[in-house]
């Protein structure tokens, strides 16, 4: 059964982001976006590379550990298979992301955590069953995690100038892939022999094991606990951290940690200033790009793409709690209400108030 591109995963936009740019003073900053994948992730690539593996090999469905988009993506490319899914979903995922599941009909178990044990079970469970192991890990889903390569061959395919790739990080496995995909591209071109772009582990603060490792701040990948609120970043021992990490020395590249308000605060500057909305976790990037800028780490003679991992109706919780409620406005106070919001309190109105 051919699975390729079947819900139209891949070859995602590398847009430019010139407003942000010239805000950071860099050469150029594109957003490769990731976030307008079939499901809303980056996630669909594995799946689909996941789910053609499980039925070439005649396995009758599939397993996987998820906070909500690989379980999106899984349920979707399963059952456009025609193979049955079971789902442990860590607690405390996104509601958006739990309902953008159910309507697929697959069986959904909470977990309390997504350890190594977890996994392992998991992995035993699945060779016991003829399920398909499809947690988007290296360790345990090697050929689905192909899938995710062309992210990075397809960023050098449009923009081959690019000399920083900044990756958010949970277990490590779309870094690995990503920078895969970037030295693929590199050798296939004529500047094979060169460097090829820096990749950039970037982190919360609150759990930033492949950063810190990368940076030579921590002997391995692990951390004792995870304290951020960014969902999808949560792991404390990532399954494919060490890999990671040395993906990202081997290009020359470093770690960089980011607070949960910095993240925030990127993620509503992206939206407002470029029209992109997507998730915590995807802001985590950029966040980490204009620490950077900041710092003085990179700079006028940097292009530097940020990769979208996730859409920002997959985690809505920012969004719908704490928010002042819409303000009430009658027809007769509309030219006014408007017309202070353009920065203009004398705009010309009509005899009843309304502006002309």
């Amino acid at each position: 059964m051919n699975l390729d591109s079947v819900l139209g995963e891949g070859d995602t936009p590398l847009v430019p982001l010139d407003r942000l740019a010239r805000r950071w003073g860099l050469g150029g900053l594109w957003a490769k976006c990731e976030h307008l994948n079939p499901t809303g992730s980056y996630k669909d690539r594995i799946a689909a590379a996941s789910m053609k593996s499980a039925v070439d090999r005649g396995l009758r469905g599939w397993i996987a550990t998820s906070s909500g988009n690989g379980g999106a993506a899984m349920a979707a490319y399963g059952r456009r298979a025609g193979l049955t899914g079971v789902l442990c979903v860590q607690s405390g995922a996104p509601a958006e992301k739990l309902a953008s599941i159910r309507p697929y009909d697959v069986l959904m178990l909470e977990v309390p955590g997504m350890g190594p044990a977890v996994m392992d079970e998991l992995e035993r469970i699945a060779a016991a069953t003829r399920l398909l192991l499809t947690i988007t890990t290296h360790r345990h889903n090697p050929v689905g995690m192909q899938g995710a390569d062309a992210i990075g061959t397809e960023i050098l395919r449009a923009q081959p100038a690019v000399t920083q790739v900044y990756v958010p990080c949970g277990g490590g496995g779309l870094l690995v892939a990503t920078a895969r995909g970037l030295t693929t591209a590199r050798q296939a071109s004529h500047h094979g022999t060169g460097s090829g772009p820096a990749v950039v582990a970037s982190q919360p603060a609150g759990c930033a094991p492949i950063a810190l490792a990368a940076d030579g701040r921590l002997d391995r990948p692990v951390v004792a606990e995870c304290t951020t609120a960014i969902s999808g970043l949560q792991l404390a021992e990532p399954p494919d951290g060490d890999a990671a990490t040395a993906a990202v020395r081997k290009s020359g590249g470093w770690g960089t940690v980011v607070t949960d308000e910095e993240t925030w605060h990127a993620q509503d500057l992206l939206a407002r200033e470029e029209g992109l909305f997507v998730e915590p976790a995807a802001a985590v990037p950029l966040a980490a790009m204009a620490a950077d800028a900041a710092a003085g780490r990179i700079g006028p003679d940097d292009q530097v793409a940020v990769v979208l991992t996730g859409h920002g109706l997959k985690d809505l919780h920012r969004y719908t709690t704490a928010k002042a409620p819409l303000e009430v406005c009658g027809t007769d106070e509309l030219g006014t209400r408007i017309g202070r919001h353009l920065g203009n309190d004398n705009a010309p109105t009509t005899s009843a108030g309304a502006t002309r």
